[in-house]
Parts: C-alpha cells; structure tokens; sequence
C-alpha cells in the first residue's frame, strides 16, 4: 500500500528519434487522510478489483504476412506496465503490519506487501520483520517485463540450441533476387526486393535500357516469394527481469552496526541484433538476439559511529554469468554457410571500500574514502564454426581479463561565519587494466584468403594462404587515470540574497600499453568555473541566475589507430610491399602525415617508397599495416566524448506566491557545447529548456496544477565522403557500359566538369563534405485537477490530462555522384553526361503525439472500506521514417523485418474494494 497515490497512473516517456514509449504504472490505491495516530499504530489494507484493457491498434500492419497477432495486443502500451494484451486482469494488492503497538514496550514491527499481483510479469512482494534497535531482516521478490515489440518478423525465428544458439533458414528458403535486373543466379545477386511483390515485379532498368517483366520472371519470382514468405514468423521482442532479494542489519552496539544483503537477478527474452557476414557476400540481416543471463550481487559493511569521528568498511561483490555463450546463423544467400559471433562474456566484480569522517569542530568536518576493486574476465573465445577464420590458431584460449582500480576521496567542509561557508572535494581513480597483449590473425567473418601477404610467410603458412586481408591485430587494454577537484564558496550576501562560486578541474590521462599510444585523447583537461546567485525580488517573489562556464583542452592523436595494428611498424616485404625500405609508420613520420595519407589529388611522380605507400595520394594501404579494413582517420575528425570543447551553461528560475492560493514557478535553461577544433565529427550542440507551472487552491478539498514545458536541442555534425584518387585512364575517363565505351566525359553538377577532373581530386573534393543538422523539439502539456470531500467527505476525485509532442528534423548538406543510368550498351549510342551530381535532401520529419487522459474517484463506504474506480484514455501516434525501410520491397542488401512504428489507443478501465483493519 503506497499512500496519497492514486491507482490508475501512467507514465510517459517520449524520444523523438526512435519514437515513443508509452507505460501506464498502476499503484496500489491510497487511503484517505492520514492522522498521526495511523502512522504510529498502521492499519493493514487488502485491495481486490479488475483491471480491463481495450487497445485498438493502428499499425498499418503489412498484408504480405500474417504476424499471427490480430489487433488485439497493447504491447507497447504496456512496454512497462504489464498490461501487454487486451483483456481482463486482477487487481490484488495487500500492505499487512503488525508488531507492537507504539505506546507499548514491545519493539517487534513486521510488514509483508505484495503489489499488482494481477497483472501479467509486473508484480513485487516484499517483507520485513525486525526489533527497533537491534536487528532488522528483509526478503523480497520482483518481476517486470519490457514489451519491445510485437511486430517483428523474421525467417530465422527464435533460434534453436542451448548456450550455443543456432538461427536456422528453413530447408525451402531460396536466395531472394529481381531476376529481370539479374537474372545470373551468383553470390552478388541477391535482391531483397523480390520479396515484395510490387517492388520485385516492377520494370528495371539495366545499361540505360529498360527491363519489363515476363512470364518467365513472373512466374520465378512467385516461386521465390512463396517459398520465403512462408518462413517469415512473428517473434515476439520482450525481456524479463526476476530479482530475489534480502538482507539483515544488526546493531552490535551503541557505536557498532553491521549489514549484509544480496540480490539474484535473471534476464531472459530477446533483442534484435543486427549482424553481417562476408562468408558469401556482405547483406545484413536482423537476428532475434537471445538473452539469458543472471547476475548476482553482495554486501557486507561494518560501520562504527562515535562521538565526533565514523568509519565504515564495506564489501560489495558483482557475479555475472552470460548462459548464451555464441550465436552461429545461416547466410542468407547461401544457407550452406554459417557464421558465428559471442555473446557478451561473463565476469566478476570484487570491492573492498573504507569510508571514515571526523568533526574537528561544529564548523569544520572531514571526510575521506579510499577502495580497492578487481574486476576479471576469462571466458573461453569462441571458435566453433568458424570455417578456419583463424589461420594461425589464436596466442591463448580467453582474455584472461583483469582490471585493478583504486580510488581515494577526501571532503572537507568548512562554516566560517554564519552566512559564509566552503567545500573542497578531491577524487583520484586509477583503472589500471593488466589483461596481458597479445597479437590476433584473423579473417573477417569467415572470409576466405586473397591475395598475398605483405609480411612475408608466418606458422608455416604461404603469403597466398595468409592472403593481404589477414588482420593482424594487437587488443588495447584500456587503463585510465582521473584526478577531479572541486571547490565551492557560499556567501549569504543579506537575508534574502546569497551568491555561490565554484571550480571544477578534472585531469584525465589514458593509455592501453601498447607500442603506440591508444587513446584519441591521451590526456584532458577540464576547467570550469561557476556563479550562482539567489535571492527575493519583493516579498512574495524569489529568483535564482547560475552560470557556469568550462574549457576542455585535449592533446588529440588521429593516429592512434595504430596500437591496433603492430604490423604498421614493420617493413613489408612480399605482395604490394615487396621493395620497400621503409614500415608505414616511418614513411607516416617522414612525410609528415596521418593515416589519410597526403591532402592532395593524383600524383603522377610518385616514386621510391612513395610509390608502395602514396600511390595516388590516397589513404595508407590497409594491406601494408596487416588489416583488413582501412582504419585510417580523416585529418581534422574528433570524437566529442575526446575533444576540444567550450562549454556554457545558463540556469533561471522564478517563483512567485502572488496569494495563499495560486503560486507559479518558471524557468529557463540555456546548454551550449562548441567544438572549435573538430572539422569533422560533432562541431557543436544547443540546448533551451523552459518551464512553466501553477497552481490554484481556493480551498483544502480543491487544487488545480497546470504546467507547460518545452525543449529544443540542436547539434551540427560533419564528415568527408572522399573517394580514391585515380588517374582517369581508361574506362575511368570515359565510361563503359555493357563492355562498349560510350564516351561520356562530362559531369552534371559537383565541383569538377569532367570525369577525369573528378577521379583525380576524388580525395579532397569538397562537394563530398557533407554536415547535418539535427533538431529536436519537444512540448508536453498537462492539467491536474483533484477534489475531495464530496458526498459529505466520502468521495475524492481526481483528473488528469497530458498532450506530449515531440518532433525532430534532421538536414542534411553535401552530395554525392551518380553514374547516368541512361547510359546504353547498345553501339553508337553515346549520352554526353556520364555522371550527375545529386544534392542530399532532408530527412522526413520524424513525430510522435501522444494524449493521456485519467479519471479517478474513491468513495469511502466507512472507515474500515472503500471502493476505487478509475478510467484511463491513451493514445500514441508515431511518425518515424526508420521503420519505413524495414519493410518489404523497401531495401535490397539486408533482410527487412516488417516492424512497425508505435500507433494505439487505448482505453482502460478499473474498479476495486479494499478493506483496513488493524
């Protein structure tokens, strides 16, 4: 029994990105007006009613497959709640007390409550039975389950098998194509498209000609979709959560407690999970991830109190063990093939902390803490299935993880005066991590061996059988050191006016141990400075100005890509890097460059090392620094978390008492980050906040709440679609279509006029930056209005309504190049324009509206009874482009989910009798 709430409360929650999240918290009922007498003897109360559900769903659920749920579920309604599926539920609630009575000389207080234990995975119990002053122990038991999504749909299902979980394609899935665009049944052919049958069906266009369908097409392409529609299934995205609880606390003596509790906690359900394999060619495709794993946690502390000092020791320990161990899935293109990835991996968590203070005098306190934790990871790697992924076996069988933090604190407070007082505060961390660095040589996702290695022979194995896409990979183990200081002065200037000032520093360095600095940012510094001040502007109005401004300062390092790789410092030797004289870290350091290479367009004169190394001018070929993928970064990219930054920070607030009864409250918050430094990456952000509410009590029994707020943040972000230099010989000066050379020279739009022009400046064309604007506005709305002692003080009413609206806008500046598709095949047919430069358009606007209405009364049938009844009016309507593409017939490289954007209404309604006796 939670007291003064009322039973039918929903709770809302809006991101405007993803779409909205919309929970209704249903809490036990609240008795009626509380005496003195009622908290020192309580009364224990039973509540027994019915909750019914009327969701109507408008998801606009595809008709190309049959999810099997009908219209009948509120699944994200209640995503939180446990009120997923239309229909009736118990409400059953109970708050039992008991022990001796307050005026009486027995210590002994008891009390068990169980809350919604009706509803579906949504319940909690919880009991309590101690002797004040001597000992208290404490069980409880908790469940709650998240409902994602109930319109996700895929052809792997839910996946099969234990700790190793297998997503198996159906044995009469066939390689989904658009046979009359390509009709070459290969592993680059696969089309999601002709899984919808408008889309797959529709006429193509193939070398600038157009491609109809025929009854050969047709006819395959309606073997194609009956075979793999069928396999698409609804699974169900939810994850639930189980906690078992308890504890017990001991007074030893006057100056000595002792505690202990522990909490067990499973998570099962599943998640999507986006994977990709390059086994046959690289197409995505969405996997319901499984999730089983339990955590198990301790505390022990002992803690010593005297007159003018305390000091605590304190234990806490962390178990966590991951029950899915890999998850190993079909390609799609091929079901022969498998590829395989781990699932997070279990570990261990142990804390030893000792907290003490002391009190020099009234004025002046001490407090300081120290701890010491190792935290390990030592699960086995996962190798099964990998199809000979790792060449040269791997240099141990797990992490053998291990990191050591140690933490020191110390607080000292100081009240000079009476209207002046100050605080320091110091903290230093140590994350020391000592997992042990080891080379990996590995093939991406089972990807076969091409090409030479240019490292020369290794384990026996030939430069063709490593081939130039082995990585050769160092792991980072990350350490980091943290000293954070802060000073603070408070000054009351007169009665009613009063200033605050303050510093902040925190200097953070980092660090993995490896042959060459890990970390973006090796070391930061962070300085702030801050003003507050508050005050009353007339008797009855009251105002607060805080502004605090900070500077991050940050030795930035793009090349610190290279921990990753150790083979960047050693000479090549066969393959591309046969005749070099120098590693791809010295011809770095010699030239003056980052991994993006030279800034500059085609160079013809490349000669020597430059040849290996800067052929073209482009980017540091991957091959010759052992990876696979090219790593390099752009000249001028900054990660925001690891970047210079300028920070402001504006606080208002107002109130107003204008009689006993109204008073208003507002304010208005100003958030300002600056990237100076950042040509690419996040360059800055904004953010304004204001609110506003009231209220008017003319009377005990009636109160009206209104409140409005509104925020808008807006960030700018930027980057380089730079292409590869080339010297336009060829089929790159002219283009060719079908194998005949139409001899098209000319570029539509863009920075360069002709092809060749545009290959040789691939690099640093600035038509191929590209920056967006992200803006979120969000507005809510809310009206509460309550009234008691109606029907001689019997019945209370209550009513809320809340409007949420949320939008977010997303521009986007730059462009990219697109070969003329009216390009032809056919011989002397020529088109001037070989490509077109096409400007990025706005994202489409991305909104969600949400309105919640609640009535609630309570009628008081005698002291020892009384009847709820409540009625709740939900409605969420979502807007969100995202789940555009994951329909059918909507992308052609990852397999579509058919998941649908949030859109309901819902009606609730509710009654209950609950029943106190002492």
């Amino acid at each position: 029994m939670k007291t003064n709430q009322t039973r039918f409360t929903v709770r809302l929650s809006v991101a405007a990105v993803h779409g909205a999240l919309l929970a209704m918290a249903i809490a036990p009922a609240g008795a009626g007006a509380q005496t003195v007498a009622d908290y020192a003897d309580p009364s224990s109360t039973v509540e027994v009613g019915a909750i019914y559900v009327d969701p109507k769903n408008h998801d606009n659920r595809s008709n190309v497959v049959n999810n099997g749920n009908g219209n009948n579920t509120s699944y994200k309604f209640g995503e939180y709640n446990g009120l997923p599926n239309q229909g009736g539920y118990a409400d059953i609630n109970f708050d039992l007390r008991g022990g001796g009575h307050y005026d009486s000389n027995d210590t002994t207080r008891y009390r068990v409550t169980g809350t919604n234990l009706g509803l579906e995975d949504d319940r909690s119990l919880r009991g309590e039975y101690g002797h004040q002053g001597s000992f208290r122990i404490n069980l409880g038991y908790d469940e709650l389950t998240r409902y994602r999504s109930d319109t996700f749909m895929t052809p792997y299902g839910a996946g099969s098998g234990g700790s190793d979980r297998v997503f198996s394609l159906p044995a009469s899935w066939l390689k989904p194509t658009v046979p009359q665009t390509n009709a070459t049944q290969t592993s680059t052919s696969q089309n999601f498209r002709g899984l919808d049958p408008t889309a797959g069906t529709a006429n193509g266009l193939t070398n600038g000609s157009a491609v109809t369908t025929s009854a050969a097409t047709l006819a395959t392409q309606s073997t194609l979709r009956a075979a793999d529609l069928a396999s698409f299934q609804n699974v169900n995205l939810k994850t639930r959560r189980e906690a078992y609880d308890g504890g017990f606390s001991v007074v030893i003596s006057p100056q000595f407690d002792l505690k202990a509790s522990f909490k067990h906690e499973t998570k099962t359900g599943a998640k999507p999970m986006g994977v990709v394999s390059s086994q046959v060619s690289e197409y995505a495709a969405t996997l319901a991830d499984p999730i089983d794993q339990t955590t198990d946690q301790f505390n022990l502390g002992l803690a010593f109190r005297g007159e003018n000092a305390f000091l605590s020791a304190d234990y806490y320990g962390s178990l966590f063990k991951n029950n899915i161990h890999s998850v190993t899935w079909n390609d799609s293109s091929d079901p022969t093939k498998t590829a395989t990835y781990a699932s997070a991996p279990s570990n261990q968590f142990h804390q030893l902390s000792l907290t003490g203070g002391y009190n020099f005098t009234k004025a002046t306190k001490l407090t300081i803490n120290g701890s010491y934790a190792r935290n390990t990871q030592n699960e086995s790697y996962v190798t099964s299935g990998q199809d000979g992924q790792f060449p040269l076996g791997l240099p141990q069988g797990s992490l053998e993880g291990l990191v050591v933090t140690k933490a020191f604190g110390m607080k000292l407070t100081h009240k000079a005066t009476n209207d002046l007082k100050f605080g320091a505060n110091y903290k230093f961390e140590n994350r020391d991590n000592r997992t042990p660095i080891n080379t990996y040589y590995f093939h991406d996702a089972n990807e076969a061996a091409s090409g030479n290695f240019a490292f020369g022979t290794l384990g026996g194995l030939t430069i063709a059988q490593l081939g130039s896409n082995l990585n050769v990979y160092n792991n980072r183990p990350y350490s980091k050191k943290s000293n954070d200081l802060n000073l603070d002065a408070d000054y009351r200037i007169t009665k009613g006016q009063a200033v605050k000032i303050g510093y902040d520093f925190q200097k953070i360095n980092r660090d993995c141990g490896t042959w060459y600095n890990c970390a973006d940012a090796p070391e930061t510094k962070d300085n702030t400075l801050r003003a507050e001040w508050r005050g009353n502007l007339a008797e009855q109005l009251s105002a607060r100005v805080g502004y605090g401004r900070s500077k991050r300062t940050v030795n930035y390092d793009e090349n610190a890509f290279l921990a990753l790789v150790p083979d960047a410092s050693v000479i090549p030797t066969t393959g591309a890097g046969a005749g070099a004289t120098m590693s791809a870290y010295q011809w770095m350091l010699t030239n003056g460059v980052t991994g993006f290479g030279q800034p500059l367009g085609y160079g013809a004169t490349a000669a020597g090392d430059n040849t290996i190394f800067g052929a073209s001018n482009n980017v540091v070929p991957n091959a010759l620094y052992g990876s696979r993928n090219v790593i390099s970064e752009l000249i001028g990219m900054r990660r925001y978390n690891m970047a210079d930054r300028n920070r402001d920070k504006l606080r208002t607030g107002l109130n107003w008492q204008a009689t006993d009864q109204f008073s208003m409250t507002a304010g208005i918050d100003f958030d300002k980050d600056n990237y100076s430094n950042s040509l690419y990456g996040l360059k800055d952000s904004k953010a304004t906040t204001f609110n506003l509410d009231g209220t008017f009590s003319p009377s005990e029994n009636f109160s009206a709440t209104a409140f409005y707020t509104y925020e808008d943040r807006r960030s700018t972000s930027a980057g380089d679609a730079f292409g590869s230099n080339n010297n336009g010989t060829g089929n790159n000066a002219t283009v060719s279509v079908g194998g005949v050379v139409t001899g098209a020279t000319a570029v539509s739009g863009g920075c360069y006029s002709t092809v060749a022009a545009k290959n040789q400046n691939a690099k640093i064309d600035q038509c191929l930056n590209w920056s967006t604007d992200m803006r979120d506005k969000n507005s809510t709305l809310g009206l509460t209005v309550r009234h008691k002692g109606l029907m001689a003080g019997k019945l209370d009413l209550k009513g809320d309504v809340v409007y949420t609206r949320a939008k977010t806008d997303i521009g986007v500046n730059g462009g990219s190049y697109v070969q003329n598709p009216l390009l032809t095949s056919t011989a002397g047919q020529t088109a001037a324009v070989a490509f077109y430069y096409i400007p990025a358009a706005a994202l489409p606007t991305v909104t969600t509206n949400t309105l919640e209405v609640r009535i609630g009364g309570r009628y008081e049938i005698d002291k020892a009874s009384a009847v709820r009844v409540g009625y709740t009016y939900s409605r969420l309507k979502a807007v969100d482009w995202a789940y555009n593409g994951m329909q059918f017939g909507t992308g052609t490289n990852y397999l579509p989910t058919n998941e649908q954007a949030p859109n309901f209404t819902v009606h609730v309604i509710g009654a209950a009798y609950a029943y106190s006796f002492k």
